[in-house]
């Protein structure tokens, strides 16, 4: 299962790091959610808090079910590709409509 999981994390994050070399001014929520693709008919929601990324569909859902680290792992990349810590909220695998991971706003620094 973990050479499953390291193949689908190796292609979101081939093809997110041909989209940052591209296109370096974008935003990397944005690059993510083009680097998910039609595969999982991404979006994102802003939310007060940050943004919320939706995987409105998982190829391997089913599977994901049984086996966790599915999920584990594609959180994992994300953080790393974001740069930032995020939380799954809800998982289609879990029965949930859509996977949807929160990601954090940048607390910004006042200065004095």
């Amino acid at each position: 299962m973990v050479e499953l999981a390291s193949e689908r994390v190796d292609e979101i994050e081939s093809r997110f790091n041909e989209l940052r070399e591209a296109h370096p001014e974008r935003a990397p929520i944005e690059l993510l959610t083009e680097a998910l693709g039609a595969t999982y008919a991404p979006s994102v929601k802003p939310v007060r808090s940050g943004d919320q990324l939706c995987q409105h569909h998982c190829p391997v859902a089913h599977v994901a079910a049984r086996f966790p680290e599915l999920c584990a792992a594609e959180t994992e990349a994300f953080s790393r590709l974001l740069g930032s810590h995020v939380q799954r909220l809800a998982t289609i695998a879990h029965g949930d409509g859509v996977c949807t991971t929160h990601i954090p706003r940048p607390i910004s620094k006042e200065t004095p």
